[in-house]
């Protein structure tokens, strides 16, 4: 693997290729807020691709310069690494709001994806992206319960604070929500600290409104996307009913609902998740 930076209109991208040669895999982490995660969890089980992932503007190594976070500015950096990377077309794979952000990637750039895949995506933009959020949190803190719950707003009350505050508060929220991804908290592992270390609060709350804001045309044109595509979920995922809404939208997708996993496949059910990956992508046209 190797590293380098892209710069688009408005940020520095940090941005990760398994290899150079093979057929371009365009890998988009969840959040918002945090860094990449998907070169280490997702592309070892995909070795034939040319595996590109990057961290999001202001989270890990990249840097946000004009302070902006809605949905244009992340499709800008996307298309700067598309360019700088020299492919005409690449594959899309999205998971939880990267998810999101590939399904506005299709709707604004259709003819730039050979193939699409959705891994436990978030629902949509502006209401349905608050249903996204009640929907993630409603199940999240019944797993916590009522302790956990109380530790999760204690500490998302100091995401309001500048400084040391702010990012002590950032990692103990994303702790208890990375261990509210497993069914059973108590049994889950700790979050990478590195991982951990690279998430941005800032970020986090600024496309958090701007996602809430956004008007339902930033994903008008997904449905009509033609190429071949897949859906999954965890059978115990984050979310519930609103899964429907993805679903709807790509009728001719493969849609797969992952047994014995809930919203971190490659941890709670690595092999079935690498076969559902791997059956989809051997029977594109032109796979060998």
């Amino acid at each position: 693997m190797k590293q380098f930076f892209v710069e688009s209109a408005g940020a520095v991208l940090a941005v990760r290729q398994s290899r150079d040669d093979g057929e371009p895999l365009l890998l988009l982490h969840g959040g918002p807020g945090v860094p990449d995660y998907m070169q280490a969890a997702t592309a070892p089980m995909l070795p034939r691709f040319r595996c590109i992932s990057f961290d999001q503007r202001g989270t890990g190594q990249s840097a946000c310069r004009d302070g902006r976070y809605e949905l244009p500015a992340y499709l800008d950096d996307i298309e700067a690494i598309r360019t700088h990377a020299g492919v005409a077309s690449w594959h899309v794979l999205g998971h939880s709001w990267g998810g999101l952000l590939a399904q506005a990637y299709v709707s604004a750039y259709p003819h730039q994806v050979s193939s699409l895949v959705l891994v436990s995506s978030s629902l949509g933009v502006g209401g349905q992206w608050k249903q996204t959020k009640r929907e993630s949190f409603r199940i999240e803190h019944a797993r916590g319960g009522i302790r956990g719950t109380l530790r999760f707003y204690a500490y998302g009350s100091g995401l309001v604070i500048p400084g040391s505050v702010r990012a002590w508060s950032m990692r103990h929220v994303m702790t208890e929500t990375w261990h509210n991804y497993f069914p059973d908290p108590g049994s889950a592992p700790d979050p990478d600290p590195a991982w951990l270390a690279g998430g941005s609060a800032v970020a986090m709350i600024k496309t958090d409104r701007a996602i809430s804001r956004e008007h339902p045309d930033a994903l008008k044109r997904a449905s009509s996307y033609e190429g071949p595509a897949l859906v999954l979920y965890g059978a115990s995922d984050i979310f519930a009913d609103g899964t429907q809404i993805v679903r709807s939208r790509f009728p001719h997708a493969i849609h797969v609902t992952l047994q014995d996993s809930g919203h971190v496949h490659w941890l709670q059910n690595p092999s079935g998740y690498a076969d559902a990956l791997r059956e989809f992508y051997d029977h594109l046209p032109g796979s060998p």
